[in-house]
């Protein structure tokens, strides 16, 4: 792997790691000011509709024209072919969010069958103020795609945090009018996602005139790819609508309990994972564009062994540390002791997916770079649907816990079915030289773990009431003291990308 490659990925995981405090800081508004209530659950079914819907069509459609488009650089009218796509998919993008703020009480009633009147009516008012956010989520992701293209990583990466920025400042005029306030909050924050990445692109020639070529077989080659990457990425999250759709038919604030659950467990991967992935797929596809599998190889193994040294020692810490987090970052104003008790139960088994989650992605990259989107859709299609046999199975004995299950369940069956696929695909690949390092790393999060669970019970971290700044030097303590020896043990057990980043 190059070295510009964990340079640029240093600089990306300082800034998610800016965006994911600024995203915490925005998750903790709307936990005080709502807790887990039927109207939290309102607020985050309708910024389901808009924002999992763009994180689908958007993150698919880059994830397609990113490799075709890097074919195309320096060659012959990059930016007529990228003009052209942005046009196409942009222009339907914005039929499909004018026609959900029409049938907005139809999606809702489908999301969520189990709400009540009062809830329902909430959610449909929230999801039509949000909708148009989906059309700008979705083109900042497009821009994104071709800035990353150009190797430009770092705007499209800080737009995210001056998303969050503009959602905070907002809540100065919007925070009295409650879940509506804060749909107003979460689209004026995608408009200024959308618009700082566009402006960018400026940079690189591109103007607000489109050049169109409706000709140009690029462009059917992007949408031939878009369709298989886009049901991949819809079973990928696609657990998000199975856990909305029962999850309203439980308790008031299971669904509300199950979102700040997840949102903590995405913490390790936008902090790292996404930081290697984002700068990595480009070097991906142009490996696999001229053709060089011995180095699409060695940066598929070095790539997954790089989130292996975070993705461990993350899923450790949310397993035996996931009362205290969540009580840290969320229990304050309306959210309460047993909003912390509902959250920490599914982060629990949430926790350990962290590890199958991360390698999935990379390799889809890998598939992606191939321009083979079939096989992650068939792997993620079936993880789909072990994930809602589990959740029927489940759900009635183990309430919204069975959801979290079924969920962590299916991303290690993908995980299994993605490595012996990507075994029969990339010949010669040395298993040998990524498994015996994973291992050692998996030895060390494994004492790591015991080490945590000693010291944050010796500081009582887990009894019921404590004090805010005790569980602030409690678990910055405990994980210093966790840290330094798992550190201690990557170097004595010789993990040799440890010691290349110590020496980098």
């Amino acid at each position: 792997m190059p070295t510009s490659i964990f340079k640029t990925s240093s600089v990306l995981f300082l800034l998610f790691i800016t965006s994911r405090v600024l995203g915490f800081v925005r998750e903790q508004v709307v936990a005080a000011y709502l807790g887990a209530t039927p109207q939290s659950d309102a607020y985050v079914v309708a910024s389901t509709i808009p924002f999992i819907l763009s994180y689908i069509l958007g993150t698919s459609g880059g994830n397609s024209f990113l490799p075709v488009f890097t074919e195309r650089l320096g060659k012959q009218n990059e930016k007529q072919l990228a003009s052209t796509f942005f046009a196409i998919y942009g222009g339907g993008i914005v039929l499909f969010s004018a026609a959900g703020i029409i049938f907005a009480p139809q999606l809702v009633e489908v999301l969520a069958p189990g709400f009540t009147a009062d809830t329902k009516s909430l959610a449909v008012l929230c999801t039509r103020i949000m909708l148009p956010g989906l059309a700008f989520l979705t083109m900042g992701y497009l821009v994104k795609a071709a800035l990353n293209a150009y190797k430009h990583f770092t705007v499209p990466a800080a737009a995210p945090a001056l998303q969050n920025i503009v959602f905070i400042l907002l809540l100065f005029f919007f925070v009295q009018k409650g879940a509506v306030g804060l749909a107003w909050c979460m689209l004026g924050g995608t408009l200024v996602f959308y618009l700082v990445q566009r402006t960018k692109l400026w940079n690189y020639g591109f103007t607000l005139k489109p050049r169109l070529n409706f000709r140009d077989s690029g462009v059917r080659r992007i949408f031939v790819l878009a369709v298989p990457v886009i049901l991949t990425t819809l079973s990928t999250k696609g657990y998000i609508f199975l856990d909305r759709w029962l999850g309203s038919q439980l308790s008031g604030g299971s669904i509300a309990a199950l979102n700040f659950a997840d949102r903590i467990r995405e913490l390790p991967y936008g902090l790292f994972v996404a930081a290697v992935s984002t700068v990595l797929f480009p070097y991906l596809a142009s490996a696999a564009g001229r053709g060089d599998m011995n180095s699409l190889r060695e940066n598929t193994a070095k790539g997954m062994r790089l989130v292996a040294l975070l993705g461990f020692p993350a899923a450790i810490l949310l397993l035996t540390l996931d009362r205290p987090v969540v009580r840290l970052l969320f229990e304050r104003g309306a959210f309460d002791a047993s909003a912390t008790a509902a959250t920490a139960g599914a982060l629990e088994v949430y926790a350990l997916s962290v590890i199958a989650l991360s390698a999935n992605q990379l390799m889809i990259y890998t598939f992606l770079s191939l321009q083979e989107a079939v096989i992650p859709f068939k792997i993620m299609g079936c993880a789909l649907g072990i994930n809602l046999l589990l959740d029927l199975i489940l759900v009635g004995s183990m309430q919204h816990i069975g959801l979290a299950l079924g969920n962590t369940v299916s991303a290690f069956v993908a995980a299994i079915l993605f490595m012996i696929l990507l075994h029969r695909r990339l010949e010669d690949f040395n298993w040998r030289d990524l498994l015996k390092p994973v291992g050692k790393i998996a030895a060390a999060a494994a004492v790591f773990g015991i080490v945590i669970v000693g010291v944050s019970s010796w500081l009582g971290l887990y009894a019921a009431e404590v004090a805010l700044s005790k569980q602030i030097w409690g678990l910055t303590v405990t994980l210093g003291v966790g840290g330094i020896i798992y550190a201690g043990l990557l170097f004595i057990l010789r993990v040799e990308d440890f010691r290349s980043l110590l020496k980098k």
